[in-house]
């Protein structure tokens, strides 16, 4: 296997389990509502039905609990590629200087990306973090790649920045000047497989959220109709104990 074609074979493994992960966490989350609203019937006096509610509710309790235990196999199983821990073998974490990440990606989409999109940075120095910078630099990918999707014939401008809070925690934030999202948009934009957009997946942000996570890291999103997206990653930085 030549190295061009080990590198996208890893990658591929990496987004495969940072999707798997989303997905697991979403439907963990469905089946608990389901278990909330089953257990709800279940307190109630049972009627003269064909089906006894309590019976039904049973039995939705145990189905629902069973398919969460295999999502949360599904999160074990893909651990090893996503996991930052120090335990974690397959990839030894350390220490990243985001701004310096940012700065190397977009000089990398000024020669390589789509000559239409302008870039602005403001790229302070800030605070160290613990991380991939494998993995972090993918997360950039995918976050540009929907702001270049936003964006009628691949034009417009992408402001990219870095900062620290008031609570000094290191700050990424993104913005396009692409089409916005609707509000319902907006609350389904990090789930897995929800696209807008005829033909597209909808992976990219829920890929990209799943690394952010795993760094211990926040993500928010602000948008409008006709004024683009800012993407605000929050996450504190690296304490060298």
């Amino acid at each position: 296997m030549t190295d061009n074609k080990m590198a996208e074979t890893t990658e591929r493994l990496n987004n495969l389990g940072h999707l798997s992960a989303g997905v697991g966490h979403h439907v963990i989350n469905a089946f608990s509502a389901i278990v909330s609203n089953a257990e709800l019937l279940r307190l109630k006096t049972p009627m003269p039905l064909v089906v006894d509610p309590a019976s039904l509710a049973d039995t939705i309790v145990r189905t629902a609990l069973e398919a969460s235990t295999v999502a949360r196999r599904l999160i074990d199983y893909t651990r090893p590629v996503t996991s930052i821990d120090a335990d974690d073998r397959t990839q030894a974490p350390a220490v990243v200087a985001l701004d310096r990440l940012a700065e190397d990606f977009v000089s990398d989409q000024l020669e390589y990306g789509p000559p239409g999109v302008d870039w602005i940075t403001d790229l302070a120095p800030i605070p160290l973090i613990r991380g991939h910078y494998d993995q972090l630099r993918g997360m950039l990918g995918h976050l540009i790649s929907n702001a270049y999707d936003a964006m009628p014939h691949d034009e417009g401008t992408v402001w990219l920045s870095t900062s620290t809070d008031s609570r000094g925690w290191v700050v990424l934030e993104l913005r396009d000047s692409g089409q916005g999202m609707e509000s319902e948009t907006m609350v389904r934009a990090v789930e897995p497989f929800f696209s807008s957009k005829n033909g597209h997946l909808g992976v990219g942000l829920s890929i990209a959220n799943g690394i952010w996570r795993r760094h211990r890291g926040t993500l928010s999103l602000r948008s409008q109709p006709g004024e683009g997206t800012v993407l605000r990653l929050c996450v504190e930085p690296y304490q060298n104990s």
